[in-house]
């Protein structure tokens, strides 16, 4: 079983793309607190080596991450991604559980001990999955069409 941290591809879609539009990197964590991230395609390429290497992954559970940042860290690689200010802005637990009991549990958890993935030794055992930091994955796209984007062609994001 593979257990993938928080998705970076989450700051590109959704209502966290359109926080950005405004300048604010708006998430339910305090500034400080790392958060294990990783991209789709980390997740794609780590999943394409399990049926390469069953007797080594069957009846495990592995929690995979490419990278670990504190939400003003990755306001700042997303300012410096796009070309524009952004800071990170906390959002209220409360304000989430509203909308959702299951995305404020997962924060909950994100908040408080988070998941315990060893990013570097990750990358040492399986290079060939071709880890991305947030940076690289930041630096990927295309902002300035993203950020153009109304908030009706923006997908649903996937948490």
């Amino acid at each position: 079983m593979i257990g993938p941290a928080a998705f970076m591809d989450n700051y590109a879609d959704g209502s966290t793309l359109g926080s950005l539009r405004e300048g604010s990197s708006a998430w339910p964590l305090p500034a400080a607190t790392p958060l294990t991230l990783i991209p789709a395609t980390d997740i794609g390429a780590f999943a394409a080596l399990t049926p390469q290497r069953r007797a080594e992954f069957t009846g495990r559970r592995i929690g995979i991450a490419s990278d670990e940042r504190t939400p003003d860290e990755m306001a700042a690689i997303l300012a410096s991604a796009a070309g524009r200010p952004v800071t990170h802005h906390e959002v209220p637990l409360d304000h989430v559980r509203r909308h959702s009991t299951d995305l404020a549990a997962m924060f909950a958890c994100f908040a408080g001990h988070g998941l315990d993935v060893d990013t570097a030794a990750l990358r040492r055992a399986y290079p060939e999955v071709g880890w991305h930091s947030f940076a690289d994955w930041a630096a990927a796209q295309d902002w300035a069409v993203l950020l153009a984007q109304t908030e009706n062609e923006s997908l649903t994001p996937a948490v």
